[in-house]
């Protein structure tokens, strides 16, 4: 079908299916959690230095039994070691200072710059070089290469030490000694002094992990895919190590691959989660960091991996991919389990590709079973950071602080015909570029016969009012074309 009879196509959707118009989150949902009756909380990450400033731009604090307004600290755990005991005094302090909550954010798998005793298994003239660390790394491969070096972006694509593998046994135990020696001592103080103070609600509980994957590399991605042909590095899936820990080989491979390496992921997040519990942190104020967002493909990572016996269910919940239109895949799973209380925990209505507006975004979690919202600002580079600040504590995000703050019922905004013809305007344009990318190739000899076979699945989509499928189909054209805009595939605090 020709491009431009395309758009018309769209623009006939947008009058003929009503569906796609109200598709966002309903008001009344009988799969969804109820709403939570416990306090709930409303936690910014940033510096407890900075907690005096935060509820000066807030502007209420709430009533401290219903809502109360907090500040998250995280904490690059392998890195900063030696430094945690004070960092985690100096948060409590700012708490109780400032009579807002506190939370406690701690990455036990992606900043281990600082430990090459752990992942140096490949350079013999740096420090920490040891060939057996290459079990405490990820493979590509049955018989390898063990992983060199991972890739992330968060809003600018960048190179950090190898991906940990999950089931090391020499990880695991550097995890156990952290919480045991270092963190928990000092944790059960500080709770145990708020409780004799009265305060016990002034602690918002901990995240545990920051967004844990076993990454595909052998997935499309264009800017990656040269950043590793510069480095070596084979296009193939990474998990293989992790495997041969759990009993599979070449000769007994998994029946599903993605599921057990999801399963590895859960089961995980599990064991860092239990090692707070066996040294005394409550399992009810331990939350998990799963990106519910990010593709599947690409981190083996679903949304049911955040669910343990040793603490709630604990998310992203960027308003991007999956959770674009509405919760309703998180409220599925929240209900196969029994709607535990949940967090998001790195949340922000401001995400490149978000339509929703901050009440009903807010609305999505309180409404429905959420006991805490973390929102956001940290990414790298210099345009998402400010984005998603700009968006964080721009007047719409305040005005929905403050309602849910001040005990205010939340309204969830059905999905108006202005923001689905927001949508469609896009996919318009995305499918300018489209064209004018296949001209590019025509006039350069380069045959886009592949780009157009693709594009053949358009028109039934256009037809059927699924533009959230079309519009990743024309992504994929265009990343084919070399016409990617790209936008990061998750951030978080820093």
């Amino acid at each position: 079908m020709p491009l431009s009879g395309l758009v018309i196509v769209l623009l006939a959707c947008a009058c003929a299916d009503g569906g796609e118009q109200t598709s966002s989150a309903p008001l009344v949902n009988d799969k969804a959690p109820a709403p939570s009756r416990e306090l709930k909380y409303l936690i910014f990450w940033s510096d407890p230095e900075k907690a005096g400033e935060l509820a000066e731009r807030i502007g209420v604090k709430g009533d401290g039994k219903t809502r109360l307004l907090g500040f998250g600290l995280p904490n690059a755990t392998y890195e900063l070691e030696d430094q945690l005991p004070n960092r985690i005094r100096s948060a409590f302090a700012a708490a109780r200072k400032h009579e807002m909550a506190v939370m406690l954010h701690f990455d036990f798998h992606q900043a281990w710059k600082s430990r090459p005793d752990l992942w140096n298994w490949f350079d013999p003239g740096k420090p920490g070089y040891n060939p057996n660390n290459k079990y405490n790394v990820e493979w590509q491969g049955w018989d390898g290469p063990p992983n060199k070096v991972r890739y992330l972006n968060d809003g600018v694509l960048e190179r950090l030490p190898p991906n940990m593998c999950f089931t090391s046994g020499r990880t695991r135990a550097e995890v156990t000694r952290i919480v045991s020696k270092v963190i928990a001592p000092v944790l059960r103080e500080e709770i145990a002094r708020l409780k004799a103070e009265g305060k016990e609600a002034l602690f918002a509980g901990v995240v545990v992990g920051l967004e844990p994957s076993i990454d595909d590399y052998s997935q499309s991605d264009p800017e990656r895919t040269k950043m590793m042909e510069e480095d070596g590095v084979p296009a193939r899936p990474l998990g293989y190590r992790a495997l041969l820990d759990r009993g599979f080989s070449a000769a007994k491979p998994p029946h599903d691959f993605r599921k057990v390496l999801a399963g590895i992921v859960q089961e995980t997040v599990a064991f860092w989660c239990e090692q707070f519990v066996e040294a005394g942190i409550p399992a009810e104020k331990l939350y998990p960091h799963v990106a519910a967002p990010a593709p599947v493909e690409m981190r083996n990572a679903p949304i049911w991996t955040a669910f343990n016996k040793y603490s709630r269910p604990g998310w992203t919940t960027y308003p991007i991919d999956v959770l674009g239109e509405s919760f309703k895949p998180i409220y599925d799973e929240l209900q196969k389990h029994g709607n535990p209380a949940w967090a998001g925990v790195e949340a922000n209505a401001g995400m490149p590709g978000s339509l929703v507006d901050w009440e009903t975004y807010l609305a999505w979690h309180y409404n429905h079973g959420c006991v805490l919202v973390g929102v956001n600002t940290g990414a790298t580079g210099t345009d998402l950071p400010t984005r998603l600040c700009q968006s964080a504590y721009g007047t719409e995000a305040i005005a929905a602080y403050r309602k849910f703050l001040t005990g205010q019922p939340l309204v969830e905004k059905a999905s108006s015909v202005e923001r689905w013809q927001v949508r469609v305007e896009r996919i318009q344009a995305k499918m300018k570029r489209v064209r004018a990318g296949i001209e590019r190739w025509q006039s350069s000899g380069k045959d886009p016969s592949a780009v157009g076979k693709l594009m053949e699945g358009a028109q039934p989509l256009g037809s059927a009012g699924k533009l959230r499928e079309l519009e990743k189909l024309v992504d994929q054209a265009l990343e084919i074309l070399g016409e990617t805009e790209k936008e990061p595939e998750v951030s978080r605090q820093k």
